[in-house]
C-alpha cells in the first residue's frame, strides 16, 4: 500500500504512532467539544482535494476512519480512506493478494481498538466478474496494521460447511470485533438450496500473532429453520446495520422467513443458539401494538449484551415507528422531549444507525414537526440532543444539515468518540469529531483504574507527537516526556 499525508483542518494528536486519549467517561452529565476531521476542499497529497465524505468510524482511543471522495480526474483512483489525517488506502492501490490485482472500491469502514480493521474489497484485475471481491483483514502484529492486508477469503473459493462444491459468490458488509474475530454476510450457491443466490452466515477466527485466520464457523444458512419456527429463513438482512457484533462473539441479526409475510420478520439474537426477540405479527413493548414490519431494521450490540433496534408497529401511521432498547420501548413517533422544546413530536428517525456503547447510552438521529424545517432535526445520545441543524456552531460555522443516513455517523464502543458527517451553512461538507470529557483523563484503556497496562500505553506512545496541536499527552506540549510520566504516576490507581 502507499502512504501519503493529508493536510486536514483539524486532527486528533498521535504520539508516537499511538494515540495518547484517555478512554473513560465521566457518569452523568458530560461536557464534549467538536471539532472537524476533514473538509470539503482539504488537500490530499498525491491525489487532490476532498469533495464528499462516504463513510466514517472510530475507535474507544480516538483512533478514525474517513473513506472519502476527491477531485482527481481519474475515477478509478478518486476514493480514499484516511486514518488519524494520514492516506493509507486508495482505489488503484494493489492488494497483497491475489497477484495482480488492485483495488476497485471499498464496501466496510470498520476499527478495532487495537487499529486492526475488517474490509470487503471490490477488486480490479482479477481473472473475470465471478472472482472480483473479497474479505480482507489487517491484523498483522507489532507494526501498522495497513501495511500488511490478509486476503481471508476471496469470491468462487469454496464455502465451509455447506454442501460440497459450494463457491462464495459475494460478501455485504464485514465487521470485526476486539477479540479480531470477523463477521461475515456470505452470499453462495449451494446446490441444494432451491434458490440461485443464497445466503450464509460466518464467524471467522483470527490468529493476531500471525495475521491469519485459523477457522470458519458457518452459523446460520438460507433454509435453516430457526428456534421457534416452523417456517425456513428465506434471506438475512444484509445491510450495514442489520446485524451487529461484539467483542464475545455474539450476534445480532434480522432473518426474514419463507411463509407469510404477516409473520416472517424476526430479530435474533445469537450466542451459541438463538433467540428471538421480536417478530412480524407479535405484541411489541407498546401496550395494544404488534410489529408491522421489521425489515430493514437498524441495530446494535453492546459487550454487555445490551441491544437496540427498529421497527414499524401496526395501528396509527403517525406513531408507527419504535426504537427498542433491551426490549422496551426507548422512542417512539409522535414522542416528544425538552430537548426539542417538549411541544414537537418526532416524525422519523432517518435512515442512519441506531447505536448503543457499554455504558448503555443510544445514539440515534431524530426529526420532528418544527415547521421551521431549518432546525428540525438532531443526533442525539439518550435524551441529549448533540447536534442541531441550523443552531450548533462548530469553529463559528452552522451545521446546516445532518447526514441522518446509512454511513452519517458512528461512536466508539465506549461512547466517548463520535465521528458524524455534515454540511456547513457555507455549502462544506465534513467529518466531525465529538469528544466527551473524561472523569479520569490519565486511564488511557478505559479500565476505571490507572495501572500498568496505562503505563504501557504511555511509553509505547513516547516521544514527539505526529500531529499536535489540539492535543497530546497531559501537559499539551506535543511531546510525551517525564512530565507525563509523573502526572500519570501521580495518579496511580482507581478512577475517583
Amino acid at each position: 500500500m502507499r502512504f501519503h499525508m493529508i493536510r486536514t483542518s483539524a486532527a486528533l494528536a498521535v504520539c508516537g504512532g499511538v494515540l495518547l486519549t484517555p478512554a473513560s467517561l465521566a457518569s452523568g452529565p458530560r461536557s464534549y467539544t467538536i471539532m472537524p476531521l476533514v473538509l470539503e476542499g482539504d488537500s490530499v497529497v498525491g491525489v487532490g482535494q476532498v469533495t464528499a465524505i462516504d463513510n466514517v468510524a472510530v475507535n474507544n482511543t480516538g483512533q478514525w476512519l474517513v473513506e472519502a471522495d476527491t477531485n482527481n480526474p481519474n475515477t478509478d483512483a478518486d476514493s480514499i480512506l484516511l486514518r488519524n489525517g494520514v492516506l493509507v488506502m486508495r482505489e488503484g492501490d494493489p492488494v497483497s493478494a491475489p497477484a495482480g490485482a488492485t483495488l476497485d472500491s471499498f464496501d466496510s469502514v470498520t476499527i478495532t481498538d487495537g487499529g486492526h480493521s475488517g474490509f470487503n474489497f471490490f477488486l480490479d484485475g482479477t481473472n473475470d466478474i465471478f472472482d472480483d471481491s473479497g474479505v480482507y483483514a489487517f491484523l498483522g502484529p507489532g507494526s501498522d496494521p495497513f501495511t500488511d492486508p490478509v486476503l481471508v477469503v476471496q469470491e468462487s473459493q469454496p464455502a465451509p460447511g455447506l454442501t460440497k462444491g459450494t463457491l462464495f459468490i459475494g460478501f455485504f458488509d464485514v465487521k470485526i470485533n476486539n477479540a479480531d474475530q470477523l463477521f461475515v454476510t456470505a452470499s453462495v450457491d449451494d446446490p441444494n438450496i432451491p434458490t440461485s443466490v443464497d445466503r450464509a452466515l460466518y464467524i471467522l477466527e483470527s490468529d493476531p500473532q500471525r495475521g491469519g485466520i485459523t477457522g470458519f464457523e458457518m452459523f446460520a444458512a438460507e433454509g435453516d429453520i430457526l428456534r421457534g419456527q416452523s417456517e425456513v429463513v428465506a434471506d438475512f438482512g444484509t445491510g450495514p446495520h442489520a446485524s451487529a457484533f461484539n467483542d464475545l462473539g455474539q450476534v445480532l441479526l434480522f432473518a426474514d422467513l419463507a411463509g407469510s409475510t404477516a409473520t416472517d420478520g424476526t430479530i435474533y439474537f445469537y450466542d451459541g443458539g438463538f433467540t428471538l426477540l421480536a417478530q412480524e405479527g407479535s405484541a411489541s413493548p407498546v401496550t395494544g401494538r404488534n410489529w408491522l414490519s421489521l425489515s430493514g431494521p437498524e441495530m446494535d450490540l453492546n459487550n454487555h449484551t445490551e441491544y437496540v433496534f427498529s421497527g414499524s408497529l401496526d395501528g396509527d401511521a403517525a406513531t408507527n415507528l419504535l426504537i427498542v432498547k433491551n426490549g422496551e420501548k426507548f422512542i417512539q413517533e409522535g414522542d416528544t422531549l425538552p430537548a426539542i422544546g417538549g411541544v414537537f413530536t418526532f416524525t422519523s428517525f432517518g435512515s442512519g444507525p441506531i447505536e448503543i456503547s457499554d455504558s448503555g447510552d443510544v445514539l440515534w438521529y431524530g426529526d420532528w414537526d418544527d415547521p421551521n424545517t431549518d432546525t428540525d432535526t438532531g443526533l442525539f445520545l439518550e435524551d441529549t440532543l448533540l447536534v442541531q441543524e441550523g443552531v450548533t456552531a462548530i469553529n463559528g460555522d452552522i451545521v446546516d444539515t445532518l447526514r441522518g443516513i446509512t454511513d452519517g455517523y458512528h461512536m466508539s464502543n465506549n461512547g466517548r468518540f463520535i465521528v458524524f458527517e455534515a454540511v456547513l451553512q457555507d455549502g462544506t461538507e465534513g467529518a466531525f469529531l465529538i469528544e466527551f470529557e473524561a472523569a479520569c483523563p490519565w486511564d488511557l484503556n478505559g479500565s476505571d483504574s490507572v495501572n500498568v497496562l496505562d503505563l504501557l500505553a504511555l511509553l509505547a506512545a513516547w516521544g514527539p507527537c505526529q500531529v499536535c496541536p489540539p492535543r497530546c499527552g497531559f501537559d499539551g506540549d506535543c511531546t510525551i516526556g517525564i512530565i507525563d510520566l509523573l502526572i500519570l504516576l501521580a495518579n496511580w490507581g482507581d478512577c475517583p
